[in-house]
């Protein structure tokens, strides 16, 4: 067996696990959502990995000054987290309103009236597009397959560019800086005790003071007595 045999042989294997069927029935019945969570979640784990290389590399890069490279190392950690987070929630939120969006902005163009007028003109052409062709366009279910698919372009246009756009590149940087101050100082919650300890005032221990008894005449009378 060749090489590339045993490869094609583990790569159709795969193709056939539990988790590919899946992925394969949830892709033919829905396309659209099947390519804008595959194309989301592809973005999110290149995020996840260079956060870590980022983060890495902050950490142990000699030509930061030492004193820095934690604020700075913070801040992509800070970044990588807020990306993540931020695409995940953009997209999943924006797939709610994004088919309402598009009923919205296209709805001259996806009306019966619009249907009629149309079918108005492709009958005009009917010599032109032939028979078989006329007949698939003026149907009303290819119509409605035409809207489908127009909106489905649509809703993963919408839905992958709040997500990458609008929570990546608008929402992360609003918030990145000033929480990377907070994780630097969790970061630096070690060190920061260990100098505060060393500059705390030593207060030396002082032995108890010794109370004398007096041992002297405890007879009152013996102030008054004359000598």
């Amino acid at each position: 067996m060749s090489l590339m045999e045993g490869i094609s042989k583990i790569i159709g294997g795969y193709t056939q696990s539990k988790p590919m069927t899946k992925i394969r029935k949830d892709y033919i019945k829905d396309v659209e959502k099947a390519i804008g969570v595959g194309a989301v979640t592809s973005v999110v784990v290149k995020d996840g990995i260079g956060c870590v290389m980022y983060v890495t590399q902050s950490l142990h890069n000699k030509k930061i000054p030492e004193e820095k490279r934690k604020f700075v190392a913070a801040l992509d950690l800070t970044n990588g987290v807020l990306m993540i987070a931020a695409q995940i929630a953009m997209f999943f939120a924006m797939r709610k309103y994004s088919g309402k969006i598009f009923d919205g902005l296209f709805k001259g163009s996806f009306n019966p009236l619009a249907q009629s007028n149309a079918i108005s003109r492709l009958r005009m052409r009917a010599n032109q597009l032939g028979e078989t062709v006329y007949k698939k366009l003026v149907g009303g279910k290819n119509y409605n397959e035409f809207k489908e698919s127009a909106s489905s372009v649509f809703k993963f246009c919408l839905d992958l560019g709040a997500a990458t756009i609008v929570g990546k590149r608008i929402i992360v940087p609003l918030i990145a800086t000033p929480l990377a101050n907070k994780v630097k100082n969790w970061m630096n919650k070690d060190d920061l005790k260990k100098e505060a300890e060393k500059e705390a005032p030593k207060v030396e221990a002082k032995a108890p003071e010794e109370h004398k008894l007096d041992t002297g005449s405890t007879n009152l009378l013996d102030k008054y007595r004359q000598k």
